[in-house]
């Protein structure tokens, strides 16, 4: 069994990158705890990759600094910062075997043939590949390269593993099964860990934590559950799953109006403003048969998604498409097809607000 790496704690503050007059930073401040797996997600040219960059000395922030534990590593090279990294694209050395790839970087830290030998086996067998120890990476599948390239970073026992867009290109099922092993990896050997992907499933399946990043700010940091549940602005609310948004005017109190009905909030409204966007998600919208509901509509479309049905409703009194989300069971009870008439409501607890 390997032994528990005692991850760094990373503080990062006020950092900001500009490219000439393009600012693809501004001002970051971040603090991630020892042990935490911390996700970076966020549409392409957020700021994710260029945030990951600069904690690794790739790339030099224009203000601002870092801390590893109680060390400034705002100006270090990356040669002297305590990571690990894996790329996108895996980046072993194709002349070298699986266990000299994954003993790379304990030879140019000077450590012992006996050490690096009993370190590698350690490691091989921790990834299940200790019977490919002499293959070449081209002998190898997407998958299990991946896992030779986690190694090698996780070799010298760094304080923090950076890993940029590391299943990004593995097939689904690969990508699904991979990430379980990383999690699983991160958890027994305690290591601090960034993850930077777009793929908003992967970071709510892997992350103790995601930070949504756009247009090089910080949205919002929280938990996947609350990053799901409580999203803290429209974009978030946007980026992180399906979202249904409701053109509203604001009336006195927690009182909204949609066409001509009103509506009864549980959940702040932002400041008083000429008109709001509500948001539900398609999962939370209850349909019923005729007669039973708020909203009249009619089926327009269904895709069947395995796990559930996504149905697009168009609303009769209002000019208004809603997607609900209904699981197989209930689509039967309701005979739900095309064409048919149904009801919904919109339980005040999943109604969201945001300015427009």
């Amino acid at each position: 069994m390997t032994q528990q790496t005692q991850g760094s704690r990373l503080e990062i503050q006020g950092v900001q990158k500009n490219f000439g007059d393009f600012t693809a930073l501004k001002s970051i401040d971040l603090t991630i705890e020892p042990g935490e797996l911390v996700c970076f997600l966020g549409p392409s040219g957020c700021g994710k990759t260029t945030l990951l960059r600069i904690i690794a000395g790739l790339e030099q922030q224009s203000a601002g600094q870092l801390f590893q534990g109680s060390d400034d590593i705002s100006l270090k090279p990356p040669k002297d910062r305590d990571f690990g990294i894996v790329f996108q694209s895996y980046a072993l050395f194709p002349n070298m075997t699986v266990c000299d790839n994954i003993a790379y970087g304990l030879r140019s830290i000077g450590m012992g043939k006996t050490q690096i030998k009993a370190r590698v086996s350690e490691l091989l067998e921790l990834i299940g590949l200790s019977d490919h120890a002499k293959k070449y990476p081209a002998q190898l599948s997407g998958g299990q390269q991946q896992r030779v390239a986690l190694a090698r970073a996780l070799a010298p026992s760094p304080g923090l593993l950076l890993l940029d867009e590391p299943l990004s290109a593995l097939d689904a099922k690969v990508r699904h099964h991979l990430r379980s092993e990383i999690r699983n990896l991160q958890k027994k050997l305690g290591v601090t860990t960034i993850l930077v992907t777009h793929d908003q499933e992967e970071a709510l399946a892997m992350a103790d934590r995601v930070v949504v990043m756009n247009n090089g700010v910080i949205e919002q940091v929280g938990t996947p559950l609350e990053i799901y549940q409580q999203p803290k602005s429209a974009f978030v609310a946007e980026f992180i799953g399906a979202m249904n948004f409701i053109d509203s005017a604001p009336l006195n109190g927690q009182r909204v109006k949609v066409g001509n009905r009103e509506l009864e909030l549980v959940r702040p409204m932002p400041e008083v403003q000429d008109s709001v966007r509500l948001a539900i998600r398609p999962e939370d919208v209850h349909l019923m048969p005729v007669g039973d509901g708020d909203w009249e509509g009619r089926v327009e479309a269904m895709d069947y998604l395995g796990a559930f049905i996504r149905t697009q409703i168009r609303l009769s009194d209002v000019e208004l498409d809603l997607v609900v989300d209904v699981d197989p069971r209930s689509a039967r009870q309701l005979d739900l097809v095309v064409g048919r008439s149904i009801c919904l409501h919109l339980p005040s607890d999943a109604l969201h607000c945001f300015a427009a």
